[in-house]
Parts: C-alpha cells; structure tokens; sequence
C-alpha cells in the first residue's frame, strides 16, 4: 500500500506508482547532471547499462520512501 493517492488529472486517473517515477525521472536528472562533469562516464563501460541501473536504484529508493 502505497501513502499516495491515485492521482486524477482530465478525467485520466493514475496509479501512485505513476508519481514515484515522475519523482525518481527527476532525481535521476538531477543524480546525472552531477555526475556528468565528474568524469564518472570515462570510467564506465557501458552509459546506458549505467543509466538504467542508476535509474532503478533512484527508483528503489524513493518507492521505499514513499510506501
């Protein structure tokens, strides 16, 4: 059970889950624009494979704050 409530916008209702990844989208950014001039991406083999896991974590975390 999630501590959100199912969101209704023009008649189209979304599940909470819907508002924890527009959170996670928006951490992940944020998580991203700091990492990008770190150089971390040069030490990656793969960005994308790095993006996805790094966005699946961000997701994890803020699903198991909201819950």
């Amino acid at each position: 059970m999630s501590v959100l409530p199912v969101f209704v916008m023009f008649g189209l209702s979304f599940p909470p889950v819907f508002i924890e990844l527009i959170i996670s989208l928006m951490l992940f950014w944020l998580v991203k624009r700091v990492l990008t001039p770190s150089g971390i991406y040069d030490l990656v083999w793969h960005p994308a494979l790095f993006n996805t896991a790094l966005y699946c974590c961000v997701f994890y975390l803020v699903s198991r704050l909201l819950v």
